[in-house]
């Protein structure tokens, strides 16, 4: 582990500042769109509109990536993701915010298919699961630290969009340093959604579910509490509390996960996501809204790594970097139902539907979970498993 970061730390630093940027840019968004009292279908345009346009950067990152190479790929999704966060400074019009978000949803998630095509590429199978959990562990700890400077509202929006713009921009100077090279030239196989769901239609699923998860809690969280009636400090630290849990559990699940069967440990982490949610039907107090998030996170950040791990165990090299936008994809699926699906749920019946939807959902992929695992027991080649 001590080579593989050796080898990666550019490329992970470079991700921990765009995330800086991204947790600060995304968060203010999205309590300035409750505060302005916008209608439940503007919010959950605004906010959705950052993951249909990280499906298209997603759909376009294996191109970019075979017509130039990763490092020049990274620079250029880095570049429209400075000018469309910059952009937020300059308006309010809530037309624009959705461009905007289109705009910077396609950008990091170009870089985030570029950069998962690097990992996949040059990291063992037996080793890959904790790999991916470092990485999302520094884009969480780049999250957390977003939220933090949310605190710094008084100097207005746009100061915290353009320091966000900043974070993005240092970032981009991290791929110059010599440490940092292109993966050897592979031709890329196409590999579809349906082909990667038929290769391993859990580590999929989970996928999805953490995209879900992962929008419920850094879109659609911040308006809940917003809400509520937080202060800023308060909703600044449910989210830190939220992105740390995850963050502790991100190493120790991933080495779980290289060891044991990855449907095994996705279904414990579905089980103690769905309990999570159940603590936040209890009330609305700041206890039990920490609570959630302290467990709800630990149990649900660490879920697209050993996702990941589960899909790509199942590929060749050549099927890697056409199967990391795959799963992007798959991420943002989920990601892109669940704020719209929230913000009714919330309408329709308070806060207690936000947490009912969540425990619902996590309920049901960790009891297929167990039914496929059960399925399977008797099976003697392990390749056969989903």
């Amino acid at each position: 582990m001590k080579q593989a970061l050796r080898l990666w730390w550019p490329i992970l630093a470079a991700i921990a500042l765009i995330q800086i940027g991204n947790g600060l840019s995304g968060t203010l968004v999205s309590v300035t769109a409750e505060a302005r009292a916008f209608a439940p279908w503007l919010k959950g345009l605004i906010l959705s509109a950052f993951y249909a346009g990280s499906l298209v950067g997603a759909l376009t990152a294996p191109m970019a990536i075979s017509r130039s190479s990763h490092i020049f790929s990274f620079v250029g999704f880095a570049s429209l993701l400075v000018a469309a966060t910059a952009g937020f400074a300059a308006t309010e019009s809530p037309l624009a915010w959705t461009t905007l978000r289109l705009a910077t949803g396609f950008g990091i998630s170009g870089l985030f298919a570029v950069v998962e095509s690097w990992l996949n590429l040059g990291t063992a199978n037996e080793r890959r699961a904790r790999v991916f959990s470092i990485y999302i562990m520094l884009q969480l700890g780049g999250l957390a630290a977003g939220q933090i400077l949310l605190n710094a509202r008084g100097l207005g929006n746009e100061f915290l969009f353009l320091g966000a713009t900043g974070f993005t921009l240092l970032a981009i100077a991290f791929m110059r340093f010599e440490t940092v090279r292109n993966p050897p030239f592979e031709k890329t196989d196409k590999m579809g959604l349906g082909a990667l769901a038929r290769r391993s239609p859990f580590g999929i699923a989970a996928v999805m579910l953490a995209g879900f998860a992962w929008a419920a809690l850094m879109a659609s969280a911040p308006a809940l509490v917003e809400s509520l009636g937080l202060s800023d400090g308060e909703k600044s630290l449910f989210m830190v509390v939220a992105i740390v849990g995850g963050m502790v559990t991100q190493i120790p699940i991933g080495s779980m996960a290289d060891r044991m069967d990855r449907r095994r440990v996705l279904s414990m982490m579905a089980a103690a996501a769905a309990l999570a949610s159940l603590v936040g039907l209890i009330g609305s107090g700041l206890v039990t809204l920490l609570l959630f998030a302290a467990t709800f996170g630990a149990a649900t950040f660490p879920l697209y790594a050993i996702g990941v791990a589960r899909v790509n165990e199942r590929l060749q090299q050549s099927e890697r970097t056409a199967a990391s936008a795959g799963m992007i994809i798959s991420f943002l699926v989920g990601a892109i139902a669940a704020p719209p699906l929230l913000a009714y749920a919330i309408e329709l019946f308070g806060p207690a539907g936000y947490f009912a939807v969540l425990a619902v959902l996590h309920a049901v992929f960790c009891g297929a979970c167990r039914c496929d695992l059960a399925q399977s027991r008797h099976l003697i080649v392990t390749g056969d498993k989903g």
